[in-house]
């Protein structure tokens, strides 16, 4: 195979419950000849890069090998699921109870060994699998810790149980395996959606398209559309493919791919792209790109590179759990044979060896984590932010420069009539009624805002002419409201002023027997909470970026309003990707948050550090971002960064206290001095305190 013809496939990798896991995939594959992989845990997925001819076989083989399976059919969120509903219900009664001894029925102990059961044997074997899979190839991780925890610690308090002892340890083996698996669902959930956005922006391409072969017109499946087919684009429908038009003059509607509320003219030799909406008359566009290789597709492409390139933060729990694990093994095992050696007993030094191991169990250490994002997560959805993905909160406290997008985000996105210059001396309130008049019979987004301004005339015998503007008679008069080029005029030096007096608008002229006599400029309004979010960003320490597809004129007058330094107007779709990794390498080690609305947003959102999207905005631009401004409050966004600043503190400080326990009771423990109730209430105390520090981010404002 020459290096022109290296292939790429993606592998849905089953059975990934840690990072540790993906780096382990990937060894495997990247082992079989002329693979490169890349194994992204977020997603699931395998990306492989073939520069020979491999049998998918040998592929699937070498993650088998590796302790894990390939499929697309993925039923892991389900099963977590009722694996935590059951575990929750069985494991809050049994903990609540053994901590408070006045509440023990007789025979507590068997009730609980009992009921601990189905914990114990199904809630807990995800970590049981994961835990084998790593002892075959020679690791440990969390799942190993919580595995041996939980089977010792019932194992131990089955043997008490039945020497009528009476330190039992059911309530450990019920609520470690469950907290845990709380953690894992969190995770799980914001996994899902990782090639949505794909999705989404794919679905933007009609499905079917109106071809014309050999003088006859046939519908065909957009897929079997190919370069140099002619096809004809209905007013009001999509285009379904990138092309050029041969006939036909009319209004595109690209609001989805470039993000920008004003249409753009589409005539004879202009091109087109597959997803923009035909606002006017039919269209016939000869095919210059296929829909797999069309502008959309191209997008989807960057996205894929983004999300399988994104360098991804490894779990905290991971990096302690690859040191911790191993040390408490271990010290448990030295624990043993120092009473025994040492001591000459036996029994009292298994006795203080698995105490060791169960008093080491990750109670606190597997809620601190998800205790934090839960009630991080729990405050953004208050503020109308859903965080689909909560490790982004760790992210955003990193992040050195947010790119906004200007249109639908620091903008309205709604156009209106911002200034009404009169010219030849005619009345400005008339000018605007006939004018408002004429429109009223458009579907335009320009004409809708002209529109609104008056209704007292009605127009007759209205002809819209796509691409020109609409003309018709108000009251005897015959008007015209054009985009048409000033120069065509019969006054063209004085609109010339006027189009300079307007300043970086949309413009629109209302015209009399080819004599123009108002010129209409029309924006869209900043939100009015725009101001208040970038005071608040400089208050971070956060450098917003201004990026748009709009001119440059526009945009560097709403930089300058908002006190914005840097900004990039005339950016297209493809090209924001490439200004986000722009701005990564001039950062250096901050990281980067995008924030933006549209299909074009799409690629550099999923290609940022973060990505953030507005409510309003495109189900594609939605599932690039790992977080969701439901109400457009651009305010959110300040506030998101905040939160996640304080998410990652407070995630630190709860792994501090976790780990602490352990470290004060694991000696304890090896010196034979746990006492059932110390022990009971020091795990209580450990946890009590993890969820009131994490409560403690209902104060971020």
């Amino acid at each position: 195979m020459s290096p022109a013809e290296v292939k790429s496939l993606d592998l849905d990798i089953e059975g990934m419950t840690c990072t540790a896991c993906s780096r382990r995939v990937e060894k495997s594959l990247n082992k079989v000849a002329g693979v490169s992989a890349y194994v992204d845990f977020a997603s699931e997925k395998a990306h492989l890069t073939l520069s020979a001819d491999v049998d998918r076989a040998d592929l699937v083989k070498a993650v088998e090998e590796a302790g894990y399976s390939v499929g697309a059919e993925r039923n892991e969120l389900k099963s977590t699921v009722i694996r935590l509903w059951v575990g929750g219900v069985i494991s809050l009664p049994v903990a609540l109870i053994s901590m408070v001894h006045e509440w023990m029925p007789p025979n507590w102990n068997l009730t609980s060994a009992i009921a601990t059961f189905p914990v114990v044997l199904w809630v807990a074997w995800p970590f049981h699998s994961a835990a084998f899979k790593n002892l075959r190839h020679r690791s440990t991780t969390m799942d190993t810790l919580v595995s041996l925890g939980v089977i010792i610690a019932y194992l131990y308090s089955l043997i008490e149980l039945l020497m009528g002892g009476h330190e039992a340890y059911f309530e450990v083996a019920a609520v470690v395996p469950t907290v845990v698996l709380l953690g894992r669902w969190l995770e799980l959930r914001t996994r899902r959606s990782a090639t949505d956005s794909v999705r989404a922006l794919l679905s933007a391409i009609p499905d079917t398209a109106v071809v014309r072969r050999e003088g006859s017109q046939m519908t065909l499946a957009t897929s079997q559309v190919v370069v140099g087919d002619l096809v004809v684009v209905a007013a009001g429908q999509k285009v379904p493919v990138d092309g050029v038009v041969v006939e036909g003059h009319s209004q595109i509607d690209n609001a989805l791919i470039t993000g920008e509320s004003v249409p753009t003219e589409a005539a004879e030799g202009m091109t087109v792209a597959a997803g923009a909406l035909n606002l006017g008359a039919s269209l016939v566009i000869k095919t210059t790109a296929a829909s797999a290789h069309s502008r959309i597709a191209q997008i989807a492409d960057l996205v894929r590179e983004a999300t399988a390139h994104k360098a991804k933060i490894s779990s905290l729990t991971d990096k302690i759990s690859a040191v911790f694990v191993p040390s408490v093994i271990a010290i448990s095992v030295v624990t043993f044979a120092a009473w025994w050696l040492i001591g000459g007993d036996a029994q009292a030094g298994l006795r203080a060896g698995i105490a060791v191991l169960v008093i080491a169990c990750p109670c606190a250490l597997g809620i601190a984590v998800p205790m934090s994002l839960a009630v991080a997560t729990s405050m953004g959805a208050r503020r109308g932010i859903v965080i689909r993905n909560p490790d982004a909160l760790s992210l955003l406290s990193k992040v050195k420069s947010v790119l906004l997008d200007k249109t639908g985000t620091l903008t309205t996105g709604q156009l209106r009539v911002a200034k009404t210059i009169p010219m030849a001396g005619f009345s400005e309130p008339r000018a605007i009624s006939l004018a408002a008049a004429i429109e009223r019979n458009s579907v335009h987004p320009i004409a809708k805002a002209i529109a609104d301004l008056d209704d007292s005339f009605a127009a007759e015998g209205v002809l819209e002419t796509a691409g020109t503007g609409v003309s018709g008679t108000v009251a005897g008069v015959s008007v015209e409201v054009s985009r048409r080029d000033s120069s065509t005029f019969s006054n063209s030096d004085e609109l010339q002023q006027a189009i300079a007096q307007a300043g970086p608008r949309s413009l629109a002229i209302t015209s009399i027997d080819n004599q123009a006599v108002l010129l209409i400029a029309l924006e869209d309004d900043l939100r009015p909470e725009a101001f208040a979010t970038i005071a608040k960003l400089h208050d971070l320490g956060i450098e917003p970026v201004l990026l748009s597809g709009d001119v440059e004129a526009r945009v560097a007058s709403v930089a300058a309003t908002l006190g914005i330094a840097k900004f990039y107007a005339g950016v297209a779709p493809e090209q924001k990707l490439g200004v986000v990794r722009k701005i990564k390498a001039e950062t250096g080690s901050g990281l980067i948050a995008m924030v933006g609305d549209g299909l074009n947003d799409v690629a550099a959102l999923a290609g940022a550090d973060v990505g953030l999207a507005m409510g309003s905005g495109t189900h594609a631009a939605q599932s690039a971002a790992a977080i969701t401004i439901v109400d457009d409050d651009p305010l959110c966004i300040p506030y998101a960064l905040a939160l996640g600043r304080k998410t990652w503190s407070n995630i630190k400080q709860n792994l501090g206290w976790a780990f602490g326990y352990n470290v004060v009771l694991i000696p304890v423990a090896a010196l034979g001095l746990l006492n059932p109730m110390l022990a009971g209430t020091a795990m209580a105390f450990s946890s009590i305190s993890v969820v009131l520090n994490a409560l403690r981010l209902r104060t971020v404002r």
